[in-house]
């Protein structure tokens, strides 16, 4: 029996591509299929894994007609994988050894339909170093393992990272639910496909003993990003499908993934060059305006969260770009207060007010005071 199908999209990383495939051949669970699919590589990439089929018979070599993408690249993995879990992973990524085997193990104890690990590195190109990606728990919380119970609402649980090569997935559950990448070559894929499978509320487990180390390169998506107005108009599509996919089949979870769909929009919006700003413009706050992202949707203590919601309001209340520009300037200055209080920890304030949803809190001359407000339950 397979155990895992393990997808490889592979396009133009002859670089990086050994110590990929040294990382999956070698893993300590055996029962595996390795799934490697290359785009129409224009490097070596293909003799590579050409070469790497012939000593590894576990190994199975697709080839597309045309450079498609990311997604398509995994589509045709899953539809030929025959594992009990599928796993993707990047053929510039690499992980350890025991990867697999942790995650399994997981999935099997707690009949999982979904397996993630958190223990992710970033592995920084320019300098050769390795650090702790922001999901990335602490050192104490590596080996945990656990597993989520009945969740009502599918994000409420922030672990859930939005990325398709930190986990493995009960390949039935895939098929039965009809979850794949878009066929689209740009874009947020990995954003729409979990956005998807959590409506369908998986069982949810964890194991951070296993390590996955994300190469960061020069072609990263910030660059690719700034350079290819592509990237952001396929960013659209994608969030625009799942708009679609939640109102057409779960209506009931819209409220819980309005500020989820925003996210990678502002994303990729804030990552383009000015010129692109102007030109998508109109198109950003067309579907700014099919959200409804409500102050409770925010996390008070994420700078960023507070950032892309700020930039939500003033890009829905806006007349242009120049006025966006003006109304994200002035909202800045208005909540400067608030950002003080979100780190006041970490240096000392004379005076500050923040009154939030459950707290009003006030700092004076360095002094903290929290207030818990009261809640009446009706």
């Amino acid at each position: 029996m397979i155990k895992v199908s393990i997808i490889v999209p592979v396009y133009n990383v002859e670089l990086y591509l050994r110590e990929c495939l040294d990382s999956i051949i070698n893993q300590t669970l055996k029962d595996i299929e390795i799934i490697c699919v290359d785009d129409c590589s224009t490097d070596n990439s293909y003799i590579i894994l050409d070469e790497y089929s012939k000593k590894d018979s576990r190994i199975k070599l697709l080839k597309h007609n045309v450079n498609k993408g990311l997604g398509p690249a995994r589509n045709t993995g899953i539809n030929v994988a025959q594992g009990e879990y599928i796993g993707f992973i990047d053929s510039d990524d690499y992980i350890s050894l025991d990867y697999f085997e942790n995650l399994y193990n997981t999935a099997k104890k707690y009949n999982s339909d979904i397996v993630s690990t958190l223990n992710i590195k970033l592995y920084e190109m320019h300098n050769n170093k390795i650090k702790h990606f922001y999901y990335s728990f602490k050192k104490k919380e590596y080996a945990s393992t656990w597993n989520l119970y009945d969740i009502e609402n599918p994000f409420s649980y922030n672990a859930i990272a939005p990325y398709a090569w930190n986990k493995i997935y009960r390949r039935d559950f895939l098929l039965s639910h009809e979850l794949f990448f878009m066929n689209i070559k740009f874009g947020c894929e990995d954003a729409n496909f979990t956005i998807k499978y959590m409506a369908h509320k998986p069982s949810i487990s964890f194991n951070n003993k296993s390590i996955i180390y994300y190469r960061q390169r020069s072609n990263s998506l910030t660059n690719i990003v700034k350079n290819n107005i592509e990237s952001t108009k396929s960013a659209l599509i994608h969030m625009l499908d799942v708009l679609e996919y939640y109102s057409n089949n779960f209506p009931d979870l819209l409220d819980s993934i309005y500020f989820k769909v925003w996210i990678p929009i502002f994303n990729f919006y804030s990552g383009s060059s000015e010129v692109y700003k102007i030109e998508l413009f109109n198109d950003i706050k067309k579907i700014a305006k099919k959200l409804y992202i409500k102050d409770y949707h925010i996390n008070k203590k994420s700078i960023a969260e507070v950032d892309s919601y700020e930039n939500y309001l003033s890009l829905i209340s806006s007349n242009d770009y120049k006025d966006y520009l003006y109304r994200i300037y002035s909202l800045r200055k208005m909540s400067k207060i608030n950002y003080q209080v979100i780190h006041a920890d970490n240096y000392f304030k004379f005076f500050a007010i923040n009154n939030d949803e459950y707290y009003f809190t006030i700092i004076i001359f360095g002094v903290k005071i929290s207030i818990k407000k009261k809640w009446t339950i009706i």
